[in-house]
């Protein structure tokens, strides 16, 4: 009788170490998952943190990008126009000096007619007045066939080329701009991928550590004789000495 009581006895406290066994182990399995979920929300408060700095950071360089744009095109503008302005008073400049010098010629071609015509008194007067209107059709005619539309031509050329050179130059500034913006979206891109790299690894090692500390232990080996002794009394809790 006493050998059952015993038994009872064992197989209840064996329940209750198993019992509290788990309770332990489920205490330490909710401790180590409130951990990582902590790990986890730090981690993702730090990475909306990173990424919003990162966005605020594009948008200030972009908006500094496009002020600097803005600018750059303000002053070309202005010496674009400068130098259009200018080339232009240079041009009617050379056209008047020219138109005054082909005047002057014409004065003095009509003056050396007049001339002639004193000279040659014989000559009949309408020969004259054709001779003089040939001499002055001749002179417009070179001034409005050759000279203005030569003027012209190169003062088109000129507009071309200022245009074309100034265009070349923003193009180039507009490249250099989008190589820059690119180097540096590659490079937080880079950045962001060693990041999520290192917060892998921790998180990794992290859940194998916790793996480890939830795994449950080996039993131990009871040591002393493998027969239970019987009990001198009735006491239920005999037979303890031998566990």
């Amino acid at each position: 009788m006493s050998e059952e009581k015993e038994s009872s006895v064992l197989f209840n406290l064996r329940e209750l170490m198993n019992l509290e066994e788990d309770r332990v182990r489920s205490e330490e399995e909710e401790r180590l998952a409130h951990e990582a979920a902590e790990r986890e929300r730090i981690a993702a408060e730090a990475q909306a943190r990173h990424e919003e700095e990162a966005a605020q950071l594009r948008a200030e360089e972009e908006s500094r990008q496009a002020e600097a744009k803005r600018i750059r095109d303000a002053e070309e503008l202005s010496a674009r126009e400068r130098d259009e302005a200018q080339l232009r008073v240079r041009l009617e400049q050379e056209a008047r000096e020219k138109a005054d010098a082909h005047s002057r010629m014409l004065d003095h071609e009509r003056e050396l007619a007049a001339i002639s015509a004193q000279q040659r008194k014989g000559v009949h007067p309408g020969l004259l007045a054709a001779a003089a209107v040939l001499v002055l059709g001749l002179g417009a005619g070179s001034y409005f066939g050759y000279y203005k539309p030569k003027m012209e031509r190169r003062e088109a050329a000129a507009l071309a080329a200022k245009m074309d050179a100034e265009r070349a130059a923003r193009e180039a500034e507009q490249a250099r701009a989008d190589a820059e913006l690119e180097a540096q979206k590659r490079a937080e891109a880079e950045a962001e991928q060693a990041r999520l790299a290192e917060r892998a690894k921790r998180e990794a090692q992290a859940a194998a550590a916790a793996r480890r500390a939830s795994a449950p232990g080996a039993p131990a080996k009871r040591r002393g004789s493998s027969k239970r002794r019987k009990a001198d009394t009735d006491d239920p809790l005999a037979g303890l000495d031998s566990l």
